[in-house]
């Protein structure tokens, strides 16, 4: 006698795996349950830093809570020039790394933070940048010899000159004391018969009141934020172009150690804090602006502004130079290109 098959085992046995299945608890992704020391030399009220409250926002609701971030306002760990110490030594998890006040350590990655009068659209420059950190070997090498992950980039909307009197003409910047900071904004300075003075953004109102500079170089957002307008009241009307200011950068050992779930994270916020900065820049630009103007800034038209644009050096040039006389020429050269290819392609779209 043949036996009969139940035709109905197999569909009570797999709808008994699928509720087995169903009864196991989900597996959740695994966020590293950490809590990370965010050293800052800005203070919270500086306009870019609503970038570093959002990222911490974001990354602490994304992880359910597990990934923290401890802030340390205005310097308390350490000031902007001892941030690639702080973090490349672990005194620190993250901090924001102006890559300009270290050439010596960074000197591909100050690039677009060092060089004037360039980067026309700092947002573009921004976005070549993040695509050079994940793309070119050398700036990769570069970050990992100083044991640095950068996450967030911020781009610092075009500069302009700021001065005590009104600065109408190629003539007008003879022999003007001009805020500067890094290696090459004093050849822009120069090459406009002005003298530089290295002086941060902090103590530019002091200089100006006193009489020390006669006028600061900066953005329309540092301009603001410093009370810049109260002891200077003329602003030349012509962008200079724009740099990417700093990055917030994490210890590199640190970030290795957390899991991939969270570096992805980490990763991904830190991009999409960048791109909506890059929306939020000029704008934040033009809010600047208008405050300034309110509190009595006149905005000088300047009589040729071809004649100032031509009298400034080829940055990207003298760039590829030093890197040269640093024996790294043909590494700075492909860098460069590299770098200012995409920036272009960028700022194209």
């Amino acid at each position: 006698m043949k036996c009969k098959t139940d035709k109905r085992l197999p569909l009570a046995f797999a709808s008994a795996i699928f509720a087995a299945a169903l009864a196991q608890p989900v597996v959740a992704q695994e966020f590293s349950d950490v809590t990370l020391r965010h050293a800052t030399g800005l203070p919270q009220t500086y306009p870019m830093v609503v970038t570093t409250t959002r990222f911490n926002e974001i990354v602490e609701k994304e992880s359910g809570g597990k990934v923290k971030v401890q802030m340390f306002w205005g310097g308390s760990l350490g000031g902007m020039k001892e941030a690639l110490d702080l973090v490349s030594k672990g005194a620190a998890d993250i901090s924001d790394i102006v890559p300009g006040y270290f050439i010596t350590q960074l000197p591909l990655y100050s690039m677009t933070n060092a060089i004037p009068h360039t980067f026309m659209d700092p947002a573009a420059a921004t976005i070549a940048l993040m695509d050079v950190s994940d793309s070119n070997d050398a700036q990769i090498a570069e970050y990992q010899k100083n044991n640095i992950k950068p996450l967030i980039f911020r781009a610092l909307d075009n500069f302009y000159f700021m001065c005590t009197k009104p600065v109408k003409t190629m003539a007008d910047f003879q022999g003007l004391k001009i805020k500067s900071f890094g290696n090459y904004i004093p050849k822009l300075i120069e090459a406009l018969g002005a003298t530089p003075v290295n002086v941060i953004v902090a103590d530019s109102y002091e200089a100006l009141k006193r009489g020390s500079l006669d006028c600061t170089y900066s953005s329309f957002p540092d301009m603001d934020a410093y009370k810049l307008h109260e002891v200077a009241k003329y602003i030349t009307d012509v962008p200079m172009g724009g740099i990417v200011a700093y990055s917030d950068s994490m210890n590199l050992d640190k970030f290795n150690a957390l899991t991939p779930e969270t570096q992805d994270l980490l990763v991904k916020t830190g991009r999409e804090v960048t791109l909506w900065w890059n929306e939020q820049s000029a704008a934040d630009s033009e809010r600047a602006k208008a405050a300034m103007l309110a509190n009595g800034v006149e905005m000088v038209a300047f009589d040729d502004p071809e004649a100032l644009h031509a009298a400034v050096p080829d940055m990207i040039a003298l760039w590829v130079t030093a890197m040269e006389e640093r024996g790294m020429g043909a590494e700075g050269k492909a860098y460069a290109d590299d770098l200012m290819a995409k920036y272009n392609a960028a700022a194209k779209k």
